[in-house]
């Protein structure tokens, strides 16, 4: 004889155990698991019908206006009304100028863009601490670097704020102080 699998162990278990639920909840007397006898349920009563008064269901005419509201059918909102167009205004042909000789104009050159503060080179992944004293986390390759608000980053930015997923970086140089970035979350 051969060694039972684990898969036909559980196989057999499983139809034990519907057959011992079977018989528990048939209890074996054909009721069909209900456990009432048919001589219990003919004992029952169930009262009198209801009484369907007919002359109550006369029809009666609804007037039907094909004009009213289809609650079955989309709104179709009319058409906006037309613009009115401009006035006209009349002019009068009047002895006509002669222009000079038409100069060039060159068109003006644009200003001088300010230089705008590096951007810095490390991610924000979030904060560490209580709301009144947090660290951010900062990643910048492998390295992890850890900050509070006003201290230095790399010796040209520094923290100054946390909001809502996003750090706010002040820079060290006097070329753009009083500046800040809102440097967003990374995920």
């Amino acid at each position: 004889m051969r060694k039972l699998t684990s898969r036909e162990i559980v196989l057999l278990l499983a139809v034990a155990g519907l057959a011992i639920l079977g018989w528990v909840y048939g209890r074996g007397d054909g009721s069909g698991g209900v456990g009432v006898k048919a001589a219990e349920l003919a004992e029952l009563e169930y009262g009198d019908p209801p009484v369907v008064l007919l002359a109550r269901l006369e029809l009666t005419a609804v007037s039907y206006d094909s004009k009213a509201r289809n609650l079955f059918a989309y709104y179709t909102p009319p058409p906006p009304p037309r613009p009115t167009p401009p006035p006209r205004v009349e002019t009068k042909v009047t002895q006509r100028e002669v222009a000079p000789a038409a100069v060039v104009q060159r068109p003006p050159t644009p200003p001088k863009a300010e230089p705008k503060p590096p951007r810095p080179n490390f991610r924000y992944i979030g904060f560490l601490g209580p709301k009144d004293n947090k660290i951010a986390v900062l990643e910048q390759g492998e390295e992890v670097l850890l900050a509070a608000i006003g201290e230095v980053i790399q010796e040209q930015y520094k923290v100054v704020d946390f909001k809502y997923e996003v750090l706010v970086i002040g820079y060290t140089s006097e070329q753009w102080a009083g500046q800040t970035t809102d440097w967003p979350m990374k995920r």
